[in-house]
C-alpha cells in the first residue's frame, strides 16, 4: 500500500544541486517584490544591491559563473523596469550603480545553509557596516524570504548575523546603471578591471611601529578602523594594527554624485587632512571634508595616510 501511494521514482529523491539560474531567478523574485513595496506615489522605486549567501561547496562552484549571473540579472532587471515603468511617472533609482556581493556560509540568521539553500537579501542602497559600531541601530529594512511563508517580504535583519560571512572581491560586482535600461556588452567587463586597479590607493605608516603597508579602496565606502577580531570580516574595512587608531576611527567614500571623495573623522583624537584638523562627527551622522586627488591624512598625530585617487 505504501509503495503504491508513493512512487518508488519519488521516494528518497535528491534535491537538485543549486544551478546559476536558480540563483538569477531568486534575484528577480528579490527584485520584483521589491518594486511592488518600496516604489510610492507615481515613483518607481526599487533594490539596487544585493547579498547572496550560498553554501561554501556551491560558492565556489559557482565563483567563475558570478559575472555572467550578475550581467543576466541586471539585463532582466531593466526588462521589469520597462514594463513596471508604463504604470508611473517617474524612475526613481536611489543609487548610481548596480551592486551584488557573493558570500559563503553555511549558517545564517539562526538558520542552516545547505548546498540546496540559496539566501537572498535585497537593499536600496546597501548595509552600512562601517555605522555598526559606536550606533545603537543594529538592524536595516531589507528584502528577504519569510521563514514562515517562504515568500519575500520587507523586514528588519540584525546586522550581527552577516558578521560572520566574508564577501571577498572576487564575489563582489558593480554595474553603473544606465537610464536608457540598457546593458552594453562590455560594461561590466570595465567595471571588473575598475575594480581590480581599485578606486584609490592608500599607503599607511604606523609611526608606532615602524610599518608601512598599502590598501587598495575598492568599495565606494570604507572604514578605517582598528584591527580587531570582530571587525577583519569586512572586506571595506582598513583595519590598521595600532593603538592609536579609534574603532571607528574615519570614513572614506566616493560621492557619486560630485564624482569627490570624502573622509569623515568619529575620533575623539585629532585627525589631520593635508595639514589642516577636520571636526569630528558622530559614525551615524558623518560631517563630511573634501579629499583632494592625492592627499595626507595623519590620524592621532602617529599614523600616516596617503591617499591617491587611481584614473578611471
Amino acid at each position: 500500500m505504501k509503495n503504491w501511494l508513493i512512487p518508488e521514482s519519488t521516494k528518497d529523491s535528491p534535491a537538485a544541486p543549486i544551478t546559476n539560474n536558480d540563483i538569477l531567478k531568486e534575484l528577480l523574485d528579490c527584485f520584483d517584490d521589491s518594486c511592488k513595496t518600496e516604489s510610492v506615489g507615481a515613483s518607481l522605486v526599487f533594490n539596487m544591491h544585493f547579498l547572496v549567501i550560498l553554501h561554501p561547496d556551491v560558492y565556489e562552484q559557482r565563483l567563475p559563473s558570478f559575472p555572467v549571473v550578475v550581467k543576466e540579472a541586471v539585463k532582466m532587471f531593466y526588462k521589469k523596469l520597462e514594463v513596471y515603468r508604463k504604470d508611473y511617472e517617474d524612475l526613481s533609482p536611489v543609487s548610481s550603480h548596480w551592486q551584488f556581493r557573493f558570500g559563503p556560509a553555511s549558517d545564517f540568521n539562526s538558520e542552516r545553509i545547505s548546498p540546496y539553500d540559496i539566501k537572498i537579501i535585497g537593499m536600496l542602497t546597501g548595509i552600512k557596516t562601517g555605522s555598526m559600531s559606536g550606533e545603537r541601530r543594529h538592524t536595516a529594512k531589507v528584502t528577504m524570504k519569510s521563514k514562515a511563508t517562504n515568500v519575500f517580504d520587507k523586514m528588519d535583519i540584525n546586522l550581527e548575523v552577516l558578521r560572520h560571512i566574508h564577501f571577498a572581491e572576487s564575489g563582489n560586482f558593480t554595474v553603473k546603471f544606465s537610464s536608457d535600461l540598457s546593458l552594453g556588452g562590455g560594461s561590466l567587463l570595465r567595471q571588473a578591471r575598475n575594480m581590480d586597479s581599485g578606486l584609490a590607493r592608500i599607503e599607511y605608516f604606523m609611526g608606532d611601529k615602524n610599518k608601512s603597508d598599502t590598501y587598495l579602496m575598492k568599495d565606494t565606502e570604507i572604514v578605517i578602523a582598528r584591527k580587531e577580531p570582530e571587525n577583519q570580516g569586512y572586506s571595506n574595512y582598513l583595519l590598521i594594527e595600532s593603538s592609536y587608531v579609534s574603532n571607528p576611527h574615519a570614513r572614506i567614500r566616493l560621492n557619486e554624485a560630485t564624482g569627490k571623495f570624502q573622509i569623515a573623522s568619529f575620533s575623539s583624537n585629532e585627525t589631520r587632512v593635508n595639514e589642516v584638523v577636520i571636526a569630528r562627527s558622530e559614525a551615524h551622522s558623518p560631517r563630511w571634508f573634501d579629499l583632494e586627488p592625492q592627499s595626507q591624512v595623519l590620524l592621532n598625530g602617529i599614523i600616516t595616510l596617503e591617499f591617491k585617487q587611481q584614473q578611471q
